[in-house]
């Protein structure tokens, strides 16, 4: 599929979509942590994985730690969801939902798992919901890892051209903050170019 195919239009009804996911994202992690939340307008663009690369390096310090999530998602639309979250976002998060000073690396983690899992589940479902179509989770994995290691070698092959969604969720009175990317294949590319299509004859007629 050329580039050029996937039309401002597009992108424009794709990025409208994910707008309302989000603030539906936001609204859900608000009464996880009892605070007012903002996420980012999201940035959209088609590029490959050195246009991941770049967007990382200049979003990612490098030596810093981060908890990195990423979740699997398939059906007539697939692709992953990354969250990302510094070391010490990390920790408030297990802090406050655990409620305890010095959460363990077992607490972290699990609050980590938890709010992505909120996160996702949330905007993807709310988007697929929006172009009448359904998906299929699979398991998260998290790791922890330096913003230098956060797209390994092996995920460069599963990946050509690709739609990169991002944006910056953060709760300022918990100190907790973190950037999503959403990662479309190729094969979802076009599927995403007709159902936005059908959308927008849908809106018309």
């Amino acid at each position: 599929m050329k580039i050029e195919e996937f039309s401002s239009d597009h992108l424009d009804v794709l990025k409208e979509l994910m707008n309302i996911a989000m603030g539906n994202a936001t609204a859900s992690i608000a009464d996880l942590l009892q605070a007012f939340g903002t996420m980012h307008i999201p940035h959209l663009s088609i590029t490959d994985m050195d246009g991941l690369k770049s967007q990382i390096d200049h979003t990612i310090s490098a030596d810093e730690k981060y908890y990195v999530t990423k979740q699997l998602f398939g059906g007539m639309i697939g692709g992953e969801f990354i969250f990302v979250m510094t070391d010490e976002s990390a920790s408030n998060l297990g802090h406050y939902l655990y409620d305890v000073s010095q959460p363990n690396d077992a607490d972290i983690m699990d609050a980590v798992i938890e709010l992505t899992n909120i996160l996702s589940s949330t905007i993807i479902s709310r988007l697929v919901e929006e172009l009448k179509t359904k998906v299929q989770f699979f398991a998260p994995s998290t790791e922890v890892v330096t913003g230098n290691r956060l797209v390994g070698e092996d995920e460069t092959l599963n990946y050509h051209k690709i739609i990169i969604i991002s944006t910056v969720m953060e709760f300022e009175r918990h100190q907790i903050s973190g950037q999503i990317f959403i990662l479309a294949r190729d094969e979802t590319i076009t599927r995403l170019q007709e159902l936005i299509d059908e959308k927008l004859e849908e809106l018309y007629t």
